[in-house]
C-alpha cells in the first residue's frame, strides 16, 4: 500500500507493477500531486551508486487511509512498514494490527515488521511496536554502534517482548535477535561481480520475510536473506532474481 499522484508517470509505474506481479490495489491515488522521481548512476567497476532524488509534494499513507482500506480483513498474515516520514502515522498503523490480533484467534492474527533505514531519531518510537525490526547500518551507527552484533544487543531493551530486531551489515552479513536471547548470524554471500547493489536492502528484508512465513527458523531465514541479496547484488535491476531464489531454495 502507498500513495500514487495521478501524474504522467502514474501508467509507467502501474504497468510496471503489474510486470513485477505488485499488487497495488490498496494504493491511495491522490490529485494535484507530483510522483518522485530519482536518477541512479551506477559504478560500473563496484556497483556502487548514487542518487538524485526528488521528492516533490506527494504525501505518505495516513493512518485513516490504511483503515479505509480495511487491510486488517484482508487475506494477509504479514504486513510491514518501511520507516518514512510519516513515523506518527506508522505508530499508529501498528498499534491498530495490535488492537486487530488481541480479538482474534491466534491463526487470524497479522505478523508485523517495520524497517529502520534512514537516521531519523524519531524512528526510535517504532522500535517497539513491531513483532520484527529490521535496523540498517547507517541506523545502528547513528547509535554509535560498530557493529551488527553491537547494534542488536544494543536495541534489544527497546523491544517488547518476544519481539526480533535484525540487522544487516553489508558484506559481513546479518545478525538477528530474539528479545533476551542468543543472537543469530549468517555471513554474506556476495556473487562473482557486483553488477548493481540497489536495493539489496531491501531484497534481504522480503526475503527472510517469504522464509519466516513458510515457517523457517530465524536462523534460516536470515541465511536465504542473505543469500538473494547477495544474488541481487550480481544482476542488474530485478529482473530474473526469481530463478536465482528458486536455485537457492533448492539448494537448502
Amino acid at each position: 500500500m502507498g500513495t500514487l499522484a495521478r501524474s504522467h508517470e502514474t501508467n509507467f509505474l502501474v504497468s510496471d507493477f503489474k510486470a513485477c506481479n505488485v499488487g497495488i490495489d490498496h494504493c491511495v491515488y491522490l490529485e494535484d500531486k507530483q510522483t518522485p522521481s530519482s536518477v541512479i548512476i551506477v559504478n560500473s567497476q563496484n556497483g556502487s551508486r548514487t542518487i538524485v532524488h526528488s521528492s516533490r509534494n506527494l504525501p505518505e499513507v495516513t493512518c485513516e487511509e490504511f483503515l479505509r482500506a480495511n487491510i486488517l480483513n484482508g487475506p494477509y498474515q504479514w504486513i510491514h512498514f518501511e520507516g518514512r516520514p510519516n513515523s506518527p502515522d506508522i505508530q499508529k498503523m501498528l498499534l491498530e494490527i495490535d488492537k486487530h490480533n488481541r480479538v482474534h484467534a491466534k491463526d487470524e492474527c497479522i505478523t508485523s515488521s517495520v524497517e529502520l533505514e534512514k537516521c531519523r531519531p524519531e524512528f526510535a518510537q517504532l522500535l517497539d511496536k513491531a513483532d520484527y525490526v529490521f535496523v540498517s547500518k547507517e541506523f545502528a551507527m547513528m547509535y554509535k554502534f560498530s557493529s551488527k552484533e553491537e547494534a542488536v544487543n544494543g536495541f534489544n531493551d527497546q523491544l517488547r517482548a518476544g519481539s526480533v530486531v535484525i540487522c544487516a551489515w553489508g558484506e559481513t552479513g546479518a545478525v538477528a535477535k530474539v528479545k533476551d536471547q542468543p543472537t543469530v548470524c549468517s555471513p554474506s554471500f556476495p556473487p562473482c561481480k557486483v553488477v548493481d547493489t540497489l536495493g539489496a536492502g531491501d531484497t534481504f528484508n522480503a526475503a527472510t520475510i517469504v522464509s519466516l512465513t513458510s515457517g523457517a527458523s530465524l536462523q534460516d531465514a536470515i541465511t536465504f536473506g542473505c543469500k538473494v541479496a547477495g544474488a541481487k547484488c550480481g544482476i542488474s535491476g530485478f529482473g530474473g532474481l526469481e530463478k536465482y531464489q528458486m536455485e537457492i531454495c533448492s539448494d537448502q
